[in-house]
């Protein structure tokens, strides 16, 4: 009996790494043929359910049966080295330059969102007949699909052109990183009041639920800076006593303690290891001090000369404490992982998203998808109005500057933040960010955590296959829809951009503002000749 578990699970993980091979095999095709408006994370779905269907039609019920999808698999193992890597990896000062409109867009948008998409489903599900969600339900369905997954938006604005420091591409990443935490903290609120006899929905849930939403962030941003902080002192006192690989794992370790303490405390692991990969970047790996790393550091010579505690502020200059080899090492193992996981949960989702006995109510679908595309629209309108009123009253330099009056603005704010009167987020901008709303594999793996109600403990839901129900329909749909749309309209918007420089290009060359231009630049040769003097004898 050992023998043929044993030999079953060397089958699942040859199966695992088939299908990360096919996985690799279809991207490639994909730039091969050059066929740019299909995402990879679509493709790999795709891939998953056509494998999925496969084991269905030969084996009926293998899949649901003995491959469960595992949501503690994901969320403690799959999904940590994706939120470190991109906490690591995005651009620091694009980030702080477009700090405000990000924080706005993660957290209050996320909140809205959450709680527009939970009034909508209980309304619409009260129409008619069929199943009405209670408002608790409702509002956990609203927060756990308020998670976006911008793999496939991102990787379609690279393939187009777009920079990693273009404010465009900052804003999708900042908002999706900082998102994910938001939504899985309010998710993990909400969850706790499945327990119980009253599920209802008043202002002492209301107001315990923000109360605990606070001290979850508070608390999990702390652990982040405290394991970051220790993580620094290592490296700073053990600077180049470690080979470049035993640096490199260290490193690795100590990146992922974060997580896994703040979820044992109760705390929200994303959030703490999202904090631990900024901390990381700015000390451990460094490379460029900061105007605060520097004053920091005149600080500690000027006070303490020859102390201890001069030593310690040394540590957080901002120049790092790895070796040259060792930060190439750490940015491409990271984006190594990060990439393996990111295919092979896109795999994974696809291999259960059609195992789902509610697969076929439309009823819950269209409340499912109507209630994410209106509640992202309103709060992509109502966000940018408020964004751009506070750049056009120039209050975050005004805020700013008050709280210290030496502040100077950073000198990248002049590509994005224009003059009083000039808009912040255009209209193309805030339709590409309504196209960003992708819903992806968090999402799935928060509903495949709810716990189905027990009448003994009084707790969990009811309505558990209906939500599984609804929160497939919206990854399916926001996937392969939304990622398209986002190729056609950045793509038309580079095509107008290219054709505008071009004809400004024919006019400069070839038009009437060239030839006035070469008769001025005539009239002014003409101009300067120095006169004749004519000497007469």
């Amino acid at each position: 009996k050992n023998c043929q578990q044993a030999q079953l699970a060397s089958m699942r993980l040859l199966g695992i790494v088939g299908v990360l091979i096919l996985c690799g095999l279809l991207k490639s095709l994909i730039r091969t043929f050059n066929v740019e408006w299909i995402p990879d994370a679509a493709a790999c779905i795709l891939l998953g359910a056509i494998i999925g269907g496969i084991i269905q039609f030969f084996s009926k019920g293998y899949v649901k049966d003995k491959l469960s999808f595992d949501n503690d698999l994901f969320l403690n193992i799959l999904l940590p080295p994706i939120i470190f890597s991109s906490a690591l990896n995005i651009d620091k000062r694009a980030f702080r330059r477009d700090l405000f409109p990000i924080l706005t867009f993660a957290i209050l948008g996320t909140v809205f969102s959450a709680v527009m998409i939970g009034f909508i489903t209980n309304g619409l599900t009260a129409l008619g007949r069929g199943t009405t969600l209670p408002m608790l339900d409702s509002l956990l369905f609203g927060s756990l699909i308020s998670s976006i997954d911008p793999v496939a938006t991102l990787s379609i604005l690279s393939g187009v052109g777009i920079s990693e420091t273009d404010t465009l591409y900052t804003l999708i990443f900042g908002e999706a990183l900082l998102n994910d935490g938001a939504a899985v903290v309010l998710f993990d609120t909400l969850l706790h009041k499945l327990s119980g006899s009253s599920t209802a929905v008043d202002n002492a849930m209301v107001w315990e639920t923000f109360v605990t939403f606070i001290k979850c962030s508070i608390g999990a941003i702390a652990i982040g800076v405290g394991s970051g902080a220790l993580c620094t002192i290592y490296f700073w006192a053990l600077q180049k006593r470690h080979t470049p690989v035993w640096e490199t794992a260290i490193f690795f370790c100590f990146a992922l303690m974060p997580f896994y303490l703040s979820d044992g405390a109760g705390m929200s692991g994303i959030i703490s290891i999202m904090t631990m990969g900024f901390f990381l970047d700015y000390f451990v790996v460094g490379g460029s001090e900061s105007d605060e790393a520097h004053w920091m550091a005149f600080l500690s010579v000027q006070s303490h000369p020859s102390s201890m505690m001069s030593d310690l502020f040394s540590a957080f200059s901002g120049s790092g404490h790895l070796s040259t080899e060792s930060r190439h090492h750490v940015a491409f193992v990271a984006e190594v992982i990060a990439s393996l996981m990111e295919t092979a949960i896109f795999a994974y989702l696809g291999l259960f998203l059609f195992n789902d006995e509610h697969f076929w109510d439309i009823r819950l679908k269209v409340t499912a998808v109507f209630g994410c595309v209106v509640s992202r629209a309103v709060m992509i309108l109502l966000l940018s109005a408020v964004i751009n009123l506070f750049i056009w009253c120039d209050l975050e330099n005004r805020i700013a500057r008050l709280c210290c009056p030496h502040h100077v603005p950073d000198d990248e704010s002049s590509d994005t933040i224009s003059s009083a009167g000039t808009s912040y987020l255009d209209a193309k901008t805030q339709q590409v960010l309504l196209l960003a709303g992708v819903r992806g594999a968090v999402s799935f793996a928060l509903v495949e955590n709810i716990p189905v109600y027990d009448a003994v403990r009084m707790r969990g839901s009811l309505y558990k296959p209906e939500l599984k129900s609804m929160t497939a329909a919206s990854i399916l749909i926001t996937v392969f829809i939304f990622g398209p749309l986002t190729y056609y309209v950045v793509k038309k918007d580079n095509k107008e951009d290219d054709s505008q420089r071009a004809l400004l290009s024919e006019r400069l060359l070839h038009g009437p503002l060239n030839s006035e231009f070469e008769t001025g630049l005539s009239d002014l040769e003409l101009s300067s000749t120095p006169p004749t003097t004519v000497v007469n004898d």
